[in-house]
């Protein structure tokens, strides 16, 4: 996975780049995944909503999904990865795709939070199914 996880952006005194810049070149570059960072806090939702909802539109209308990653409770980040905002965004565009991994690099950490995610996107979200994939196809379990 191509991945950038530490931008900037305008929010912060370390960029002076639109966070909508920044998205774009990451899809030029082909990553699969960025990260924001921000000493001020969180960037707000709404800034970006649009061009988020761009990029989620283009992704389930090819068929492509997204990960609920379970990693935002081991370093404490106060929402998901990526966030509820987002997650609600792609399931009112129509996104069904939906998966869900804890990011592990070690066996100990394997399966970590999966429940909580699953708790989250059922009962916060709405989802009723999960993917796995068998032959780069997706597979549909019930939550």
């Amino acid at each position: 996975m191509r991945a950038d996880y530490h931008l900037n952006c305008e929010f912060s005194d370390d960029s002076r780049e639109r966070m909508e810049t920044q998205i774009e070149q990451a899809i030029a570059l082909g990553l699969e995944e960025i990260c924001r960072y921000d000493r001020k806090g969180i960037y707000p939702f709404e800034k970006v909503k649009d061009l988020i909802a761009e990029i989620l539109t283009l992704a389930i209308r090819d068929g492509k999904g997204i990960e609920l990653n379970t990693s935002s409770w081991k370093y404490g980040l106060p929402d998901t990865q990526p966030s509820r905002d987002i997650l609600r965004l792609y399931k009112d565009l129509g996104g069904r795709i939906i998966t869900v991994g804890s990011d592990a690099h070690t066996a100990s950490r394997m399966g970590d939070h999966l429940e909580e995610a699953y708790r989250i996107l059922r009962d916060e979200i709405g989802f009723t199914q999960i993917c796995t994939f068998d032959k780069m196809e997706p597979v549909f379990h019930p939550l």
